[in-house]
């Protein structure tokens, strides 16, 4: 794939830029498109690009047989064979103009459809090798939005790429015919080219500064619109009797969006009607120009049958090049993501985890006057429960991250089997770990297809997925579901909805499935209630000789069963101990879980 920074030459995101330039960009970006739909559909370019060629032609082939015709009409020289032959020629040139040219585009569609698939294609694979530190940049999902809106675009290039082509053939075709009677008419016709293309290139330009705000409109509608007809926000929302609200933002994104558009189609409405009055003076003055070079009624009707049906090819030129400019400043955006996403490195399965320990750590965010997390140490064994507590932006959060590489350590160190975490592969480290967050994902697959999400492995059998979801004290739930593993979750696909605490078991069954030497469960049965949250920390207690666990909770009684609880407060840890040790001092423990144990 080419290089992120030879993109960004090629293909200036500058609009300024990109249209001062615009036929070298035009070109190069045609160039990308056809090299791309070379590699995903090869026959499908070559057909469009020989039927483009075959349409091209037409219009010359009729100024050609249609003076013929006349000429044998008016002074016949030839047997009456020769006439019927010149009658079919005229017929198929006239009847095939039409329907090759729609054949051309519908073999240009069923390219650009393979050029979609392989685009989003190749953006799924880069978006899922991105890393947990990336994924946490605001500006890495704007990049993978830019690159989603640009697949629709950059898959219609190679197919506006060879409608261009065709179109310079036309005038070119046309110019050569009508030259052989009058030079300075089939000049004047070539020119009859440049309005059109003129005028689309400031329409682009126009389009590129524009179509950034109808997107952004676009996405605040779509999003705006989906917590409207999604289950739960709109549970909420209509139990609230806020959805009007909701609403009403939807309407005035979608006003935003129309003003935009009104504009941009007033200026391609202005600018079109200008090229098509210079084209038809030009057209007028190539009219005058045969009738001054005495060209005969005969080659001048023929001419102006030609030039009408070339027009119409002509014309289109400039959407072709519209489009293609349009599509340059998107492009560097769509190849720079597999760029953003270099191919993740296989690691061996690492050895069941002996120890972690943290070390002085460190943890300060850009622009931050403090540090988040501040000369932090604590360690676990295998077969130890550990927690994490404090108020919310205690440092929790910012250890977990830090531990799994999502945040830059600023001091300190993490140290794992007597290996600093930062001499690791981003796959060594992270496949020591498995996390669930307290925002788990209720992916709306089959439960077959949720819970083999915990592994990278690409076979999964039936028996390590009942393994997990038994574990995960989720069995019972399951094999009550119609079909079972393979049974289709989320209404919104016709499929069965689930309980808050039903997802929250999926979600610990990947983790179990995992199998990693380090968990991480932040409120690991926030959704589930008390006895089925007894049921699950028993069954982590009774496993708990396979790993070290690490638990963030906020619950006062999940804390009993821990080896040691660490206290967060204000970044630093003030005290570590066991549940009835803390308990038994007073200090921030107490504190934090005084109402909880009131009870």
């Amino acid at each position: 794939m080419i290089a992120i920074s030879s993109i960004r030459h090629a293909l200036s995101s500058r609009a300024r830029s990109t249209f001062r330039r615009a036929p070298a960009v035009a070109l190069r970006t045609s160039w990308y498109g056809i090299r791309d739909a070379a590699r995903s559909s090869p026959g499908w370019l070559g057909t469009a690009a020989t039927l483009n060629l075959l349409h091209a032609v037409i219009p010359a082939a009729q100024i050609w047989s249609l003076e013929r015709l006349v000429n044998e009409l008016v002074t016949p020289v030839g047997p009456p064979s020769e006439l019927i032959l010149d009658v079919l020629i005229l017929t198929v040139t006239v009847g095939l103009n039409y329907p090759l040219g729609q054949v051309a585009l519908i073999a240009s569609q069923r390219m650009g459809l393979r050029m979609t698939l392989r685009y989003k294609s190749q953006l799924a694979q880069a978006a899922a090798r991105l890393r947990p530190r990336q994924l946490a940049d605001a500006q890495i999902s704007t990049t993978l939005q830019d690159a989603q809106l640009a697949i629709d675009p950059m898959s219609r290039v190679p197919g506006n790429a060879l409608q261009l082509a065709a179109a310079m053939v036309t005038a070119a075709a046309l110019c050569v015919a009508i030259c052989s009677f009058s030079p300075p008419a089939g000049l004047i016709v070539f020119s009859a080219l440049l309005p059109t293309v003129a005028a689309f290139t400031v329409i682009a330009r126009a389009e590129a500064d524009g179509w950034p705000r109808v997107a952004a409109a676009q996405r605040r509608v779509g999003y705006a619109m989906e917590q409207l007809v999604q289950q739960r926000p709109a549970t909420e929302l209509a139990l609230l009797g806020s959805g009007s609200r909701v609403a009403g933002l939807v309407i005035k994104s979608e006003r935003d969006k129309l003003r935009e558009l009104d504009r941009l189609i007033a200026i391609a409405m202005r600018w079109e009607l200008a090229a098509s009055a210079v084209t038809a003076v030009l057209l007028a003055g190539a009219l005058t120009s045969m009738i001054i070079d005495n060209v005969g009624a005969a080659f001048a009707a023929a001419a102006i049958a030609g030039i009408l049906s070339g027009l119409s090819a002509i014309r289109f030129t400039g959407y072709a090049f519209g489009n293609i400019v349009s599509a340059a400043p998107r492009a560097a955006a769509l190849y720079g993501v597999d760029d953003l996403a270099p191919v993740r490195q296989w690691a061996p399965a690492p050895p069941r985890t002996r120890r972690i320990d943290v070390i002085g750590l460190t943890v300060r965010y850009p622009d931050s006057t403090r540090p988040a997390v501040e000369d932090v140490d604590l360690h676990a064994e295998r077969g130890e429960i550990i927690a994490l507590v404090g108020a919310n932006g205690a440092g929790k959060t910012s250890t977990v991250n830090a531990l799994l590489r999502v945040t830059e350590i600023e001091q300190g160190k993490i140290i794992i089997d007597d290996h600093d975490a930062e001499t690791l592969s981003e796959p060594e480290l992270l496949q020591r770990f498995g996390m669930l967050t307290q925002e788990f994902g209720r992916y709306e697959f089959t439960v077959r297809d949720v819970v083999s999400l915990g592994t990278a492995d690409s076979e999964v059998g039936d028996e390590a997925i009942w393994r997990a979801v038994t574990a995960a004290e989720a069995a019972g739930f399951v094999r009550e579901l119609p079909a079972g593993l393979d049974t289709q979750l989320g209404q919104q696909w016709g499929g069965t909805g689930l309980s808050g605490g039903q997802w929250q078991r999926l979600a610990l069954a990947r983790i179990h499935l995992r199998d990693a030497g380090i968990w991480i469960l932040d409120e690991p049965t926030s959704a589930i209630d008390a006895e089925a949250e007894r049921e699950i920390f028993s069954s982590l207690q009774r496993s708990r000789q396979d790993r070290i666990t690490i638990v963030v909770s906020h619950r006062a009684w999940t804390l009993r069963g821990m080896d040691r609880i660490y206290v967060f407060d204000h970044g630093r840890i003030v005290q570590v101990g066991s549940f009835h040790q803390l308990l038994d001092q007073p200090g921030r423990f107490a504190d934090l879980f005084a109402e909880q144990l009131d009870r």
